[in-house]
Formats: structure tokens, sequence, C-alpha cells
């Protein structure tokens, strides 16, 4: 063996271990979690793991500190108090304010730094959950929800993140705490310590006994939160819709209804949790009265120091706090799975093909290819052959499969039979989550963001810092008929509202055109993107795109308009090729 790969070699074990390593935290992640999840969460943990390594040394010395201070205090109680000796009492005392303060600037620090890892932990897992989201192909939508999909990048994602970095910083300082804790105790008085060692099986018998249900009522809220979520986005979004079609007051009755649901399902939680709060609780109180009665005893026979026994009682916080720390994170796991596996829904996605997309040209071919077209019979089979620069209408009544095509056309829906090409490669290799960047689409239904015209326009920086780029800009604004609109002193920063609601129809209309024919392409789809802009403007804009871009394939689809009425090379009417 030659090359890097020996040097690798070259140590005792180097490869095996390099090997080995990365193991160890996905199957921690694979107990935690699944394997499934762990294959995407764990790679969010790892830019943070010399941080989280940092973390760990703090928490560590901060749980080390922590042991000391109840053994001082029998130290001042026994050599100070119960002696006689002021100097003892005084150095003693010192000594637990010192240690009482690098404790609390140890433990200020962890949190410091445990806010600013798993803020930025959060950004990153939401962040990669809208890029998953993005490559989702565009059917996958069709059964989805906004809210609820909103309801998981938020709450959901904010959930696995939190036990994340507690699992991994609360549970390592629960474990020294733990250990310490227990230490002491036996030191103090191994007979005691046995009787406190009773508390955990009983804990952990418990909470197996009530882990399932806790799941139940996690995945429950979490059903819920993610409706009213829906439901709430889906009236914001079409308030004025609602308001013309008077549904305003179906739309209070349905949030109330919603929310009424989710509310008798977060009490219902609220209540389990407390009720299972309460039980560790109530046998730490039993263990802790046990040991009062037998240790104060043995205080008052005098075989014991009383600082031994506050020394125990708080050593047994040591043991008993870390311990039901760790069992709670068991049992917490229970609802992050409800978590989990409603985000393993986004971050899972089938293996891209599309690196081996590439196409010779940009001819078109359908061949014996059949459409699907929602409860309607296909559309289909067809077989056409569109050369590049073609000029394509498709014609039909409404719902008779002209968007449909399209969609087969552009590669982001597959064809139920047959196949599609686009020189001469197959588009059955796309995900369908995105557009071949050699094709441009607008659709009927414009999409604005409630950002600046500039913004809307979605161009990158390299873009405008070329002066060229913004005059080109302004005459198509002109050309458009919208440099009126945008001609006050903030020009192309002025703000559009949400949805567009500044906007007409028209208006979104051309803009939303305008954006689609800024960058490169070869093929233009126009699925009725201008049906609500006046026939002047309409026919102003074709000419133009035709004047333009000469030898693109535009493919147009209208009803009427000045889009049916220009001379095209090739009509296809999909009302005649149904079957």
């Amino acid at each position: 063996m030659s090359g890097p790969a020996a040097k690798l070699s070259s140590q005792p074990g180097g490869t095996a271990a390099a090997r080995a390593w990365p193991r160890l935290p996905s199957r921690a992640g694979a107990a935690l979690f699944t394997a499934a999840t762990a294959d995407w969460l764990l790679p969010l943990l790892r830019p943070h793991r010399w941080r989280l390594a940092v973390l760990l040394l703090i928490s560590f010395a901060a749980a080390g500190l922590g042991l000391l201070p109840p053994y001082i205090s029998k130290l001042v109680i026994d050599r100070g108090l119960m002696a006689g000796d002021a100097s003892q009492l005084v150095v003693w005392s010192a000594a637990l304010f010192a240690i009482g303060l690098l404790a609390t600037g140890t433990g200020a620090l962890s949190n410091i730094l445990h806010m600013r890892a798993s803020v930025q932990m959060l950004a990153r897992m939401r962040q990669r959950l809208l890029s998953r989201l993005a490559a989702k192909p565009s059917g996958w939508f069709a059964a989805q929800r906004a809210g609820e999909l909103l309801a998981r990048v938020d709450g959901d994602a904010a959930e696995v993140q939190k036990f994340a970095f507690n699992a991994v910083l609360g549970g390592s300082s629960a474990l020294i705490r733990l250990a310490g804790g227990s230490a002491m105790l036996m030191v103090l008085d191994w007979r005691l310590g046995l009787l406190t060692a009773l508390l955990a099986p009983a804990e952990l018998l418990f909470l197996v006994w009530a882990r399932p249900r806790t799941e139940r009522h996690a995945a429950a809220v979490r059903e819920m939160q993610g409706r009213y979520s829906a439901g709430l986005s889906e009236t914001l979004f079409g308030l004025p819709a609602l308001q013309a079609a008077r549904g305003i007051r179906w739309a209070e009755r349905r949030s109330l209804r919603d929310h009424a649901g989710l509310s008798r399902r977060l009490i219902a939680q609220n209540l389990w949790g407390e009720f299972t709060r309460a039980v560790p609780v109530l046998l730490s109180a039993l263990i802790r009265s046990a040991i009062f009665l037998v240790g104060g005893l043995m205080v008052i026979r005098g075989e014991w120091p009383l600082g031994s026994l506050i020394a125990f009682i708080a050593y047994m916080g040591f043991m008993t706090g870390p311990m039901q720390s760790l069992l709670g994170l068991w049992h917490a796991q229970a609802r992050v799975k409800v978590a989990v596996a409603r985000l393993d829904a986004v971050m899972q996605s089938p293996p891209s093909l599309s690196d081996r997309f590439s196409p010779s040209g940009y001819v078109l071919q359908l061949d014996n290819a059949t459409v699907a077209r929602g409860d309607a019979a296909p559309l289909g089979p067809l077989t056409l052959n569109i050369p590049e620069g073609t000029r394509v209408a498709l014609k039909g009544a409404s719902g008779a499969g002209k968007t449909s095509l399209l969609s087969v056309l552009c590669g982001r829906v597959q064809p139920l039979t047959g196949r599609v090409t686009m020189g001469g490669a197959d588009l059955s290799l796309l995900s369908g989550a995105t557009l071949p960047e050699a094709v441009a689409y607008a659709g009927q239904r414009p999409y604005t963001l409630r950002a600046s015209l500039r913004g809307n326009l979605f161009q990158s920086r390299a873009f405008w810092a070329k002066p060229e780029n913004e005059a080109r800009v302004w005459q198509m604004l002109e050309l458009f008929g919208l440099a009126d609109r945008f001609c006050g002193p903030e020009g192309l920063d002025t703000l559009l509202g949400e949805s567009g609601l500044t906007l007409s129809g028209g208006e979104r209309q051309r803009l939303c055109l305008l954006r689609v024919l800024l960058p490169p392409f070869d093929i233009l789809i126009l699925d009725e993107a201008l049906s609500e802009v006046d026939p002047a403007t309409a026919t102003r804009i074709l000419t133009h795109i035709d004047t333009a871009f000469p030898h693109a394939t535009r493919i147009l689809t209208a009803h009427g308009g000045a889009a049916a009425g220009r001379g095209f090379d090739l009509e296809i009417d999909v009302s005649e090729a149904s079957t």
C-alpha cells in the first residue's frame, strides 16, 4: 500500500481507531433515538463537538465542586461548632464561601456556553429541515398542511434539540453527581447508604410502568398542536377570502374547536406529568424520613456526629436528584420519540438521481406517456416531439389536464406509464423537487413574500452587484406596466405586503413572470400566467418574450385572451387526448 492510505495505517491501530470512533456516538444516538434518526441528527451535533467537550469538562468540574459543600458543612459543625473551636469555624466557613463562589461562576459559564451552542444547533436543525422540505417533490405537499409542517419545524425541532443537549450534558453531569454522592454516602455510613440505594429500583419500576402512557399523551398533544397550527395558518392566510365569503364565523368556530381539543390534551398531559413527578418525590421523602429517624437515633445515642447526619442528608440529594434526572431523561425520551418520528418523515429522503440527469439538448419527447389527473381518468397515452425553440399552445377546458401534462413535461411529476425525456435524458431521474436548470416556470397562482420588491425577485447579490442588471429590471418593469407602481423614493426596496396583498392579482402575476424571465433558460412554461392581466399588456409581454427569447421553447396554456389568439408552431388539445 502506498500514498495517503499507507500514512494513515502507519500508527498501530490508527485506521481501526479512526473507524471505531465515529461508531461510538452513532451507537449512542441509535440507542437514544433510532439508527435512522442518528444518521441525520448526529451530523448536526458534530460541528459543536469541541464546544460540547469544553461544556462536559466544565460540567464535570461543577459537579465535582458541588460535592464539597456538604462535607465542608460537616467540618464546620463537627470541628467548629460542636468542638467550640473558633479558628476552625472561620477556616471552614471561608472555604465553604470560596467553593460556593467558584461553583456559581462555573455554573454560570456552563449555562452561557450551553445556550450559545444549543441556539446554533437549533438553527442548523431548522435550516436542514427546510432544505429537506425544499427537496420534496411537489406531489408530496398535496397531502400536507402548512401549519402542521410549521409545528414540526418549530416545536418538534426544539423538543429534539433540547433533549439531545440535555442527554449529553445533563446526563453526564448527573452521572458524576450520582457516583460522587453515592460514594460519599457509603463513606459516611454504608448501612444507611444501602437503605438509600433502595430508592433507585423503586423509581425505575414506576417509570417503566408509566412510560407507555407518557408516550401516548405526547403523541396526542403533538397531533392536536399540528392540527391547531394548520387551521390557524389557513385562517390567517385566507382572511381576505374568508371576509369576502362571510366565512369568518366558521373559521372562528373551527379554531375554538381545535383549541379546545388541544387544551384537553394539554391538561391531561400536565396532570399525568405531575403524577409521574409526584411519585418519585414521595418515595424520596419516605426514604429521607427513614434516614432522619434512624440517623437521628444514632446521633442521640452518640454513635454518629450531628455533622455527619446533616452531610448525609445533603448527599442524599446528590444521589437521589441526579438519579431522578437520569430516570427523567429516560422517561422524557418517550415524549421525544414522538417528535423524532414526525421529523423523520421530513428528514428521510430517497437518494437523489439528479446527478445522472445530463441532457444533450432541450428536445422534449413523450413516448406513450399516460398522465394522472387526480380523481379524473388519466390523460393519454401521448406521444409527442417538441423540438427546441418551438412555440406550443396547450388547449382544453378547465380540468382537462393541461397543468398535469406540464408537470410531467418539466419533470416535477412522473407519468403513470411511458417515458418522458429532455434532450434524450429520462426525466424520471429527477426527484421532482426542483425544475431542471434549463426550465423557467410561471403558474396561474403567483407567489410573493412580505419583503422588498428586490427581495421578491429572488436574485443573488452577484446579480445586483452589476448596475446593468438593475437597469434591465427597470426596463422590464416599464415593459410590464409596473414601473409607475414602484417609482417612489424606495424604488426596488419598496416593501410588499404578505402574500402580495398590497398588489392586485394582475400585478402579482406580472411580477412573478418578470422574476422568471431574469435568469437564463431554454424552456419557458407559462401555465395561465397571464390570466389576470389585461389583453393589451399581455400581448406586449408575449411579443417581448418571442423577440427576446426566440431560441427558447415556449409552452403556454390559456383559455382565451392574448395568448390564445397568437400563432403557434404546435397546438395540443388535451381534451381530444383524454381516454
